[in-house]
């Protein structure tokens, strides 16, 4: 009986190894790492303040970060634990980025391991296209 026992709790062990290899440690060898939850790049000459907010379908707060971005600045933020494993959570998340505290833009999107999504700030500042959202799936 313990046996039978040992040989069925092996086999689902087994079976759980497998699932894993293929639902997560296969994707990461064919597709890499996963990307950063966020790039934000500054093509104006000035610094600018830009802050990030992030929320659930719940309004529930993911993120709530300010950056100061310097001319030809880039900045990166690395996904949390629940944004890299494939098929964890597919949810959509909203972003809100707010501009020197005077413009705002949101951006809508559904967060998986590879997905990146991407802001790019202009010298066009003063005309009122200032943000320029998108988003880079690998």
């Amino acid at each position: 009986m313990r046996s039978l026992r040992r040989k069925l709790m092996l086999g689902i062990s087994f079976l759980v190894l497998i699932f894993m290899l293929l639902f997560v440690v296969v994707p990461y060898l064919i597709a890499g790492p996963p990307t950063p939850l966020f790039h934000v790049r500054n093509h104006d000459t000035e610094v600018h303040e830009l802050r990030v907010e992030i929320y659930d379908l719940e309004n529930n707060s993911v993120l709530d970060k300010t950056y100061e971005l310097s001319a030809g600045e880039d900045i990166y933020q690395a996904k949390s634990f629940r944004f890299r494993v494939p098929g964890f959570e597919i949810v959509d998340y909203t972003f809100k980025f707010t501009l020197d505290n005077m413009s705002t833009e949101t951006y809508q999107t559904n967060i998986q391991p590879w997905n990146t999504v991407e802001v790019e700030l202009y010298s066009e500042y003063a005309e009122g296209h200032p943000l320029s959202i998108g988003e880079i799936t690998v």
